[in-house]
């Protein structure tokens, strides 16, 4: 019989972090590209911690950060949305749900599959405030299973 593990995560990367401060209620943020096809990366999941500093404000009740991926398949199109242009509803992968209160928070999503090209994640705030003026991120780190 065959079992089947994680590997060890690749290590944790910064996405985004000053580009998320005071990012607005219902605003969109990209992120760079990420290579996922290069030789040494071909990942298949993705997990998320994303931290959001103290809000001015109570968050609403049903307060969440959406995530998206753009992938491309030709090497330079990407599947559209931005900081301006919502994505495609196919592009969403994961929801960081928040409590309705202004305390800083971590929140991780795993397990998100993630294409063997490169990417970009999309964030868009709707949390009902805007993010803090500093001190908010966007990290991940990569993985792929193993038979052992």
């Amino acid at each position: 019989m065959t079992t089947i593990k994680y590997e060890a995560p690749a290590s944790t990367t910064t996405l985004l972090s000053t580009e998320l401060n005071s990012l607005g209620d219902g605003a969109n943020k990209l992120s760079a590209a990420i290579s996922n096809d290069a030789a040494g990366e071909l990942y298949l999941y993705m997990d998320l911690e994303l931290y959001i500093a103290t809000q001015g404000a109570t968050r609403g009740a049903d307060a969440r950060v959406d995530i998206y991926i753009l992938e491309e398949l030709d090497g330079s199109n990407y599947t559209y949305g931005g900081d301006s242009q919502d994505p495609p509803e196919n592009a969403w992968v994961a929801s960081f749900l928040f409590d309705a209160a202004t305390t800083a928070r971590y929140n991780h999503v795993r397990g998100i599959p993630i294409p063997p090209t490169d990417f970009k994640v999309l964030v868009i705030n709707e949390t009902g405030q805007a993010f803090a003026s500093s001190g908010n991120t966007l990290k991940y780190s990569r993985y792929n299973l193993q038979s052992a």
